[in-house]
């Protein structure tokens, strides 16, 4: 394959490109824009299906991304667009979700992906997906001339080393997430920090109120911060704490309440609100950032939080002392608590939280001393600093013989 021009990069989603629900899909993608503002011809096929089940059609939310596209009317409807340096073709899958619209819409999928495959003939296929249609789309990449390069976004894949029979490389967000897969399962993973577009995440303004979290979902913590909502309601009804909805939602953390025998409705100091197309929505009224995870591979959000000089409490769990950096707290969860509860943790567990909380409430010095350190810390995370590192590992690859 002729790579003497600009190298090119197919990237392959099973969702919406621009899902707000979906961080692996979000990196993948901003990656692809770093790669275009590098030198790379870029072209993005992908589904409207999202993670969230409340968006059930993509247009809203390129709308409010300001992003100009057409639909055209094929034997499927698509959407088409360019946006930051990347032409997107998008099939359109109505309301189904990610997992559901391969039994309906898979062969169109197919047919697709073989055209540019094709048309485009790109050096790389950039995507993720364990599923046989997924392998099967691997193999014929590779069949093409192409190198599979897959995004390793998550734990899911450690059960099974079917997935990567057909990849070139494998791209992990973490260190933490590239040593787990070699110790279990033998694979070799390339880990480059979280892929951060700044117009998307940084804030212009800040009003600093909120305690927040971000999808209250059961690998997200939800049992651990049901207590800390409930107990810090109590302490310090005062302060005010925001929930952004996502694959978790309000019913699922009430519901958690009310499996511990108390009921977080009656607090009139939590809010909620539903995802936001744009990240940095979520941190103009944000103080300080909760990752309270039981199960998280990087945490997208951490890097966020410091980017906008938001200080993170994060569990210890996989990669978040990790992202983190030095800056937040990072408090210790005990094994016991586990992604399958469904009752809140013990009062003692949230107690290290809720003090620090209060304090950085209270403590205005201190609460700029901590910002100043997330500023510090976010500076990995930076465009300047990891394009050149993404545009490197992408052309090693196309060159590997």
């Amino acid at each position: 394959m002729d790579s003497s021009f600009a190298p090119r990069v197919l990237l392959v989603l099973p969702q919406l490109p621009q899902d707000p629900a979906a961080g692996a899909a979000r990196s993948l993608t901003t990656i692809c824009e770093m790669l275009a503002t590098s030198g790379f011809e870029v072209r993005g096929l992908a589904v409207t299906a999202s993670e969230n089940p409340a968006a059930t059609r993509a247009e809203p939310i390129l709308q409010e991304l300001g992003i100009d596209f057409r639909v055209e009317r094929r034997k499927r409807p698509e959407i088409r667009f360019t946006h930051r340096g990347l032409s997107f073709v998008l099939i359109d899958v109505g309301g189904l979700s990610p997992m559901q619209w391969p039994k309906v819409f898979g062969r169109h999928f197919d047919a697709a992906f073989d055209d540019e495959l094709r048309t485009f003939q790109p050096d790389i296929v950039f995507t993720y997906g364990g599923l046989p249609d997924d392998l099967r789309r691997h193999r014929r990449a590779q069949n093409s001339g192409a190198k599979v390069v897959f995004g390793l976004r998550n734990e899911g894949y450690l059960t099974t080393t079917d997935w990567h029979r057909h990849v070139d490389a494998v791209l992990t967000p973490s260190q933490y997430l590239s040593d787990l897969y070699r110790e279990r399962i033998g694979l070799e993973s390339v880990a480059l920090p979280t892929p951060m577009e700044l117009e998307d995440v940084v804030a212009e303004e800040h009003d600093p109120i909120f305690l927040t979290i971000v999808n209250p979902s059961p690998e997200k913590g939800v049992a651990v911060f049901a207590t800390l909502a409930e107990d810090l309601s109590k302490q310090r009804p005062d302060l005010p704490i925001l929930v952004i909805e996502s694959r978790g939602t309000a019913g699922l953390l009430a519901g958690i309440g009310e499996n511990g025998g108390f009921d977080l409705r009656r607090h009139e100091n939590i809010m909620f609100s539903p995802s936001v197309p744009k990240p940095r929505d979520i941190y103009v009224p944000t103080r300080v950032l909760a990752v309270p995870s039981v199960m998280e591979a990087a945490g997208r959000v951490v890097a966020e939080a410091l980017l906008n000089g938001i200080p993170p409490l994060v569990s210890n769990r996989g990669g978040l002392t990790e992202m983190a950096d030095g800056a937040g707290f990072v408090f210790t969860l005990p094994e016991s608590v586990t992604i399958t509860d469904r009752v809140p943790v013990a009062a003692e567990i949230v107690q290290p939280w809720i003090e620090t909380i209060i304090r950085l409430f209270d403590d205005e010095t201190f609460y700029q001393s901590e910002c100043d350190k997330a500023k510090k810390a976010a500076e990995r995370f930076l465009p300047g600093v990891l394009s050149p590192q993404y545009a490197n590992f992408f052309r090693k690859i196309i060159a590997r013989q």
